[in-house]
């Protein structure tokens, strides 16, 4: 292939696996598949491809697909937790329990004990979920997502005195109530797929024809994958909720083309994120949110002097639960420096005594209405932050050591 003819080749699988990004971003599966698909039959040994085009399926509730691309993509890269930890869902989702308990166990040392323990009480194991989460929560740096997916853990277990007491440590009352509601409704699944599309945010396909067989991934003349073959036809979810975050594949060189010329971006650069299926979930704090792609960073600006905003609505952002109030004036240090817009708001802090111990709430708070403070989280999401709108509850101003 001459020089130019590789070049113009690597141009369109960075296109097709750009689109299919942007597609699954704007939730727009279907075309997400045709066009992770094209990439993938362009680009059939690259595993960051591979692994686009399981997120693309997964995105469209075709859990068998999403497992075939998955297992390519670790077929060329076995290194990859957050594929591991994505193929074990859509496992899950199948009712192939056994399988995915077998493959978690194999990669234990590899995936977030968040993440972990969580997938193991999806897979019905939420008594080993708890001792792995429970140990997680206690670890120094443990935040609300490892002490939710804990919460989450007890009330699959049926310890719902356990999952509300371990919420209320990040959560006001009243979204206690709601949350442990939805936890409810998750702990009696009609389907092997409830949960995990409920997590994820997803509505299991009625049909699913299977990975086309042109995709089949070969390795030298050996076939190592085959479509995977059309499930029973499965109800569609009503109303769903989010997925996983993680980390990016190793691309591998397409073996059946020469490398594109070195001005041509690669492949893996494309989708460095991988994909976004949704941007989070309200039933728990779930998994990271992986699949959402990182915006782009913006030019850099010199920053205007923080001034502590003067809005007066009640809401606060809460931004983390720590052990000690010294705790808290480091995470804020440290989130600062992160996100320094943070600054045009008043930090304020919680103590909130459970069985469990006590922790402290970080918060900001100076907001004209509730719809900014909905806003600001939203965007702090956006840039890879954590956080969530509730109701003020005895947040008083941090007092900071001089320094």
């Amino acid at each position: 292939m001459s020089r130019n003819a590789s070049v113009a080749k690597g141009k369109a699988n960075l296109a097709y696996a750009l689109r299919a990004q942007m597609a699954i971003g704007s939730g727009d599966y279907t075309s997400a598949v045709d066009l992770a698909e094209r990439a993938a039959e362009s680009s059939p040994q690259d595993a960051g491809i591979r692994g686009l085009l399981g997120n693309a399926y997964f995105g469209a509730g075709r859990f068998a697909s999403a497992e075939a691309a998955y297992n390519d993509s670790l077929a060329l890269a076995p290194g990859q937790p957050q594929i591991i930890l994505k193929r074990v869902l859509v496992q899950i989702a199948q009712g192939k329990n056994g399988e995915a308990v077998a493959a978690l166990q194999a990669a234990q040392g590899m995936i977030d004990p968040a993440d972990y323990g969580l997938a193991l009480a999806l897979a019905g194991q939420p008594y080993d979920a708890v001792q792995v989460l429970e140990t997680a929560a206690r670890a120094q740096g443990a935040d609300s997502r490892v002490r939710q997916n804990l919460a989450l853990a007890h009330a699959l277990a049926g310890d719902w005195a356990a999952a509300r007491t371990i919420a209320a440590q990040d959560l006001s009352a009243d979204l206690v109530d709601a949350r442990v509601q939805q936890w409810m409704a998750l702990a009696k699944p009609a389907h092997a797929y409830d949960q995990v599309a409920a997590l994820v945010g997803v509505s299991p396909a009625a049909a699913d024809p299977g990975q086309p067989v042109r995709l089949a991934l070969v390795q030298g003349d050996t076939r190592v994958a085959e479509a995977a073959p059309a499930p029973a036809p499965v109800q569609v979810v009503a109303e769903a909720a989010n997925v996983p975050t993680y980390e990016t594949p190793v691309s591998q060189p397409d073996a059946l083309a020469p490398a594109p010329a070195p001005e041509v971006p690669t492949v893996r650069e494309a989708v460095a994120s991988a994909a976004a299926i949704s941007p989070e979930a309200p039933a728990a704090y779930a998994m990271a949110s992986n699949f959402a792609p990182k915006p782009k960073p913006a030019k850099a600006k010199k920053p205007a002097a923080a001034r502590p905003s003067l809005g007066s609505a009640k809401g606060v952002v809460q931004l983390g639960a720590f052990s000690s109030e010294e705790r808290v004036s480091l995470a804020w240090d440290k989130l600062t420096r992160r996100f320094p817009t943070l600054r045009n708001y008043s930090p304020v802090s919680a103590r909130f005594d459970g069985p469990r111990g006590t922790v402290y709430r970080l918060s900001i708070r100076g907001f004209a209405n509730q719809q900014e403070a909905i806003s600001r989280c939203q965007i702090l999401r956006g840039k890879g932050g954590s956080c969530f709108v509730r109701s003020t509850a005895g947040d008083s101003p941090i007092q900071f050591a001089s320094r």
